[in-house]
């Protein structure tokens, strides 16, 4: 279930086992505003370096927090070759039910066979990750709302006000992920930060022509629930022994509907 795989108040320790001694990086992220509210996604990619670049980006870059507001984020965090890293989510100071915060990982992103992930196009561009998780940023309304009623709404992505943005439910936020790293026309991210940490975002000017895929894409997705749970009715009230039939869509149908056709 969902509510098993949220990470409450998340901290993940990546690396070597915790020996003194071991160089490490760490990092909070603060969640806030319109991420904070509505929820979106962040993906983490951990970077190694070498000893001495570490030693020269560590005593010259104490970033170690960041604070995000932006529905989708690139988060790329430079550690230690060899050493370990850490990073952690927190909404912002005097959130209402903070403790009730949590993320979930939608993807965990893997390497290739010399043990290298994707490497960076932006930010600490053409550097190779380790890996990385796309994550999603539940909207507090799923965590912490005023009633059963408000958490699953917001759980299934139930949305209210005309004016109100795409919600970040676990399905639509994969939705964002496709849109934005899957089609050819990829928006151009803004990347911001230290030695150690950069933020790639997009421009808010992009903002708008994103959210109409944005709410085209979930759309589809329904869509496309609504035409496998037919298909798979049909065949199901129509299993035999013998088989032999087909499930054809049904063109007087004004949804998606299936008859059995032998």
């Amino acid at each position: 279930m969902l509510r098993n795989a949220l990470l409450i108040s998340t901290v993940l320790w990546f690396g070597v086992g915790h020996c003194a001694g071991v160089p490490q990086a760490d990092l909070t992220i603060t969640v806030d505003k319109d991420l904070l509210k509505y929820g979106g996604v962040v993906t983490v990619y951990p970077i190694p370096v070498s000893a001495k670049t570490w030693a020269d980006i560590a005593g010259e870059d104490a970033q170690t927090a960041i604070r995000l507001d932006s529905r989708y984020t690139k988060v790329q965090l430079r550690y230690p070759q060899g050493g370990k890293f850490s990073y952690r989510f927190r909404p912002v100071d005097g959130t209402p039910h903070a403790n009730a915060h949590a993320t979930q990982v939608l993807s965990i992103i893997g390497v290739d066979q010399d043990d290298r992930g994707p490497p960076m196009t932006e930010g600490f561009k053409n550097a190779y990750s380790s890996g990385g998780r796309i994550i999603r940023v539940p909207p507090m309304a799923e965590l912490a709302g005023g009633d059963d009623a408000t958490k699953t709404n917001a759980r299934w992505g139930v949305t209210e006000r005309y004016d109100e943005p795409p919600p970040a439910d676990q399905r639509s936020a994969r939705a964002l992920v496709a849109i934005v790293e899957y089609v050819p026309q990829k928006l151009p991210l803004q990347c911001q930060g230290g030695k150690r940490v950069q933020v790639c975002t997009i421009a808010d000017d992009q903002w708008p022509a994103l959210e109409a895929r944005w709410w085209r894409a979930i759309a589809e997705q329904r869509l496309e629930r609504l035409r496998d749970r037919a298909l798979r009715n049909c065949y199901d009230s129509n299993r035999s022994l013998f088989g032999g039939g087909t499930c054809v869509a049904d063109p007087e149908s004004d949804e998606p509907a299936y008859f059995y056709r032998k």
